[in-house]
């Protein structure tokens, strides 16, 4: 009993090695950008074998600290350029108006390839889609899954880094009936308001095309999501706002812990 508990409590060799290699890459032993050495001299520098120099490598590589150049070798990841996301931001603009400036606000509009069927409709970016409420969004809104509501959404390209978002909204459409676009707040203020935000923030993994619409490698990198709720002043949910970013390029923190700095800054939300 005793040599089999000993047994289960021993890490396979190549976890052994995954730990050592992660290790030297995060201590700079391994320099961002630099090329692993072959699997043969691997091998002899962990006195193990290559099969379990591969198995390491694939770990760390869907870990997102190694990438794979097909006929160059193996590399080591650079460290992202971090942009941040500053929460609880006041005012809170509304970031899928036609009015908000998105270029002076650092970014630019892009389509990505999923998107093709929409913007062949003709229905553009943050151009408002009834839609019936998914159930996420019903839980979120306090209304019934089905109820008619307003979907905006628009994928964003950051000018510098070249890093994508994506921010979705969804409005019950009872509340914004015959009302402009470029309207929604103003009119939510005045017939629901004083208004106020709540945010929270949280990481799941990306699902359908978010990898390849958000431009990420595949390689388990988790998203960073921004919620943003705005409520009426009897406490009711107007409107569900999320961000979704690649969780090895963007950050989040109070926006009151942070001076505005256009150069770090990604986004206030």
């Amino acid at each position: 009993m005793t040599d089999d508990v000993s047994r289960e409590k021993v890490s396979p060799r190549w976890r052994m090695v995954t730990d050592h290699m992660r290790t030297e890459i995060l201590d700079g032993y391994y320099q961002p950008g630099q090329a692993l050495p072959g699997e043969a001299q691997l091998a002899s520098h962990y006195a193990t074998s290559r099969p379990t120099v591969r198995k390491a490598i694939a770990q760390l590589a869907a870990e997102g600290l190694l990438s794979a150049a097909h006929g160059r070798g193996t590399f080591v990841r650079p460290r992202p350029d971090r942009r941040l996301i500053a929460i609880g931001h006041d005012p809170h603009p509304d970031l899928l108006s036609p009015e908000f400036d998105v270029i002076a606000a650092g970014w630019e509009p892009v389509d990505v390839p999923s998107d093709a069927e929409r913007e062949h409709s003709g229905l553009g970016h943050r151009v408002p889609i009834p839609n019936p409420c998914g159930i996420a969004e019903a839980e979120t809104l306090g209304i019934r899954r089905g109820h008619s509501v307003i979907y905006r959404y628009a994928f964003w390209q950051h000018a510098k880094v070249r890093t994508r978002v994506y921010i979705e909204s969804n409005i019950p459409a009872d509340l914004v009936a015959g009302i402009e676009p470029a309207d929604y707040y103003a009119h939510l203020a005045d017939t629901r308001g004083p208004l106020r935000w709540t945010t929270t923030v949280l990481a799941q993994m990306p699902s359908g095309d978010e990898i390849s619409d958000l431009g990420m490698e595949p390689t388990g990198t988790p998203l960073l999501v921004v919620r943003r709720i705005m409520l009426a002043a009897d406490g009711r949910p107007l409107e569900f706002t999320q961000l979704h970013a690649p969780g090895d390029r963007f950050e989040a923190a109070s926006a009151t812990d942070h001076e505005p700095d256009t150069e770090y800054t990604a986004l206030h939300l």
